[in-house]
């Protein structure tokens, strides 16, 4: 209490207090301007209507688009996750020459911007004679993906004793079923967190899809830039109303297993 009410502690209030403002203003404008009912963004909105959600719901090219990201966000979290996942392992259990260095490597592309990547991404797809395609973005998100995983994995791998291991063994396990039935469990996690994280960057990633996406099956960030690109129209508010709404029910759903296992 006295820490609160020191001058400090209200400055230290006030700068949070901010900093909340300006992260949830932007999320507040655009939820309550998907309400309005002018055919333009306005703040606050003039009047109520929820016709800007029938049309997001209604459009054929939204819906597109949204089936290709989530196509192509579950394809990146499997995919990312098992290469970063037996990554982490061979990283993390096994020592060899050069391991510090191919650690280096893996997580190198979460220090380089995504314009930077994509840009030598096209260029040696074009060396490679690799048409745009889903397939092609699929490996680009990879790249940027498997990193996260590997983040997420290999700290919960070196925590997990390696003397569990060779107690399943001594009791009759092979090598393979005892990481299966032994540590997985035991960093399940950890995997989950970085399966988690692969598919929202890849569902949300825009600059590797703006370049290497196929034009003919264009994902929905590229909807929704292409859109912003020629209007402030307010059915591109309501759909990213509609995701916002979507990752607030991820994001209990998880907290509620959690709860739940926690209990159990």
């Amino acid at each position: 209490m006295r820490a609160a009410a020191s001058p400090f502690g209200l400055a230290l209030g006030a700068f949070n207090t901010l900093v909340y403002v300006f992260l949830l203003a932007p999320i507040v404008v655009i939820v309550a301007s998907s309400f309005g009912s002018t055919g333009f963004l306005a703040f606050p909105p003039q009047g109520l209507s929820l016709r800007w959600y029938a049309s997001a719901l209604g459009n054929d090219q939204y819906w597109s688009a949204f089936q290709t990201s989530i196509g192509i966000a579950v394809t990146v979290a499997v995919l990312a996750t098992l290469i970063g996942g037996m990554a982490s392992v061979a990283l993390v259990r096994f020592q060899f020459p050069g391991r510090g260095l191919l650690t280096a490597l893996f997580l190198s592309p979460l220090m380089l911007p995504s314009l930077v990547l994509a840009v030598a991404i096209l260029l040696l797809s074009s060396q490679l004679h690799v048409a745009a395609s889903t397939g092609r973005l699929i490996a680009a998100h990879l790249v940027v993906t498997v990193p996260y995983v590997m983040r997420t994995s290999m700290p919960v791998l070196q925590r997990v004793d390696r003397a569990l291991e060779e107690a399943a063994q001594d009791l009759g396990a092979t090598p393979v079923s005892a990481f299966f039935l032994v540590t997985l469990p035991l960093v399940r996690s950890g995997v989950l967190a970085g399966a988690l994280f692969a598919f929202m960057i890849s569902f949300d990633e825009l600059v590797l899809a703006l370049f290497l996406a196929s034009p003919r099956a264009p994902t929905l960030p590229i909807k929704i830039y292409s859109a912003v690109q020629l209007g402030l129209d307010p059915t591109v508010a309501a759909i990213a109303t509609l995701l916002i709404g979507l990752s607030v029910t991820c994001l209990l759903v998880g907290q509620l297993i959690v709860g739940v296992r926690r209990l159990v």
